[in-house]
């Protein structure tokens, strides 16, 4: 086998489809066992959760020689494209809230602060 991390950003929606709509089922890490890989599912906002995800999977692959997948979810904040005008399929309410609670840069940022870094 080749030891190798297949990265998927899970940001909820495929171009202007919700992700509900896209597929039946919890994300796609369910998949993961199916092609023969294990499967690591990460908050995609949380900096040290995705670098802690990425570092476990880089052990696993090395060590089993094989293919590992992390799915972080996420949530995609702006448009897909300079094409896309993602406020005709989602409200942007809902983005907003998306953005004060799950930003990582707004998170990052709160964690240094409250650890007077920053």
């Amino acid at each position: 086998g080749t030891p190798m991390i297949f990265f998927c950003r899970n940001n909820g929606y495929a171009i202007s489809t919700p992700v509900e709509d896209q597929y039946a089922g919890d994300g796609i890490i369910s998949r993961a066992p199916g092609y023969g890989m294990a499967g690591i599912r990460v908050d995609g906002n949380d900096v040290f959760a995705v670098h802690a995800a990425v570092a476990e999977a880089r052990k696993l692959a090395l060590e089993t020689s094989a293919p590992v997948m992390i799915e972080a979810m996420t949530y995609r904040q702006g448009h897909h494209s300079t094409s896309d005008d993602s406020s005709r399929y989602r409200d942007m309410d809902e983005v907003q809230a998306a953005q004060d609670v799950t930003d990582p840069l707004l998170r990052m940022d709160k964690f240094l602060r409250h650890y007077g870094w920053l």
